[in-house]
């Protein structure tokens, strides 16, 4: 039982990896900002009849919790902005970065250790996941500094919602966090909304049923995720490791769904990156 987390983060990474594709889906019937505003609102209604809780938290972890949602919020920005101006190859490979970052912030700032078999296992997964990018369709965008930045900047934020993870759970209970989180989501995204002053089809949101089922996915890997957090065993280096089983769902919904090709060689990609996560494991 002391290494269940590692079974939540797998299965947080499967549902996450889930979510691409049902975005994908979702996205055929509703704007994006749509999208992330309903399906988190639905998700802080689910979660409320189980929170109340987190209502007498103290101000200032509250307040964290408002914090971390800006954070992702200011993530998901930067992704849309280096993705409008980059091809979705060059972004995946760009993405590895968040690997990277969190393992220095999980070193650094939290004193985790980073063994040699760490250092092998992030390697073969970056690897992977690498050979994995480079099968996807290219298309020729400009990539000037302003780019750059936003693509790293999306690495940074999601790395430091990672750690942020960590340290909360020692203050807030994964219920806590979960619904402050959620609400102040849905806060941003509706503010987003009304900034840009975004038509809100009801009509397309109600047979939208994708939207429903990123909720629940969302709502059960973050709990799982920060249950993981709680635990004194885990840690954010190989939590983040972990994560990238993510590309088994993503790799399997592009050939079953979407039509995909080159599926044997993005699964002999996804066998290294499963072969870096045993070793990072030793």
């Amino acid at each position: 039982m002391e290494h269940l987390w590692i079974l939540f983060v797998v299965i947080y990474s499967l549902l996450k990896g889930s979510r691409d594709g049902l975005k994908k889906a979702a996205l055929k019937k509703s704007s994006s900002t749509e999208i992330l505003f309903f399906y988190t609102l639905i998700g802080t209604i689910l979660v409320l009849p189980f929170s109340f809780d987190a209502f007498s938290l103290e101000p200032i972890y509250i307040f964290y919790a408002f914090l971390k949602a800006g954070i992702v919020c200011t993530a998901w920005l930067f992704s849309f902005a280096a993705l409008k101006n980059m091809s979705v190859s060059l972004y995946g490979i760009m993405d590895l970065l968040r690997m990277v970052f969190s393992t220095l912030l999980g070193v650094f700032i939290l004193g985790e250790s980073f063994t040699y078999q760490k250092c092998i296992g992030v390697t073969l997964v970056i690897l992977g996941l690498m050979l994995v990018n480079l099968k996807k369709n290219t298309e020729n965008k400009s990539m000037t500094f302003s780019v750059l930045f936003f693509a790293i900047s999306n690495c940074f934020f999601n790395a430091v919602s990672g750690t942020m993870d960590k340290v909360l759970m020692k203050y807030m209970t994964p219920c806590e966090l979960q619904f402050w989180f959620m609400f102040f989501m849905t806060v941003i995204y509706g503010v987003i909304i009304l900034i840009k002053k975004e038509k809100i089809s009801i009509k397309n949101i109600k047979t939208n049923y994708f939207i429903p089922i990123m909720s629940i996915s969302l709502l059960v890997g973050d709990r799982l995720l920060f249950e993981a957090n709680k635990s004194t065993l885990s840690e954010v280096t190989l939590m983040t490791v972990i994560k990238q089983s993510s590309v088994f769902v993503t790799v399997f919904t592009g050939y079953f769904f979407f039509k995909e090709k080159h599926i044997l060689y993005k699964l002999l990609c996804c066998l290294i990156v499963l072969l870096g996560i045993f070793i990072a494991l030793l």
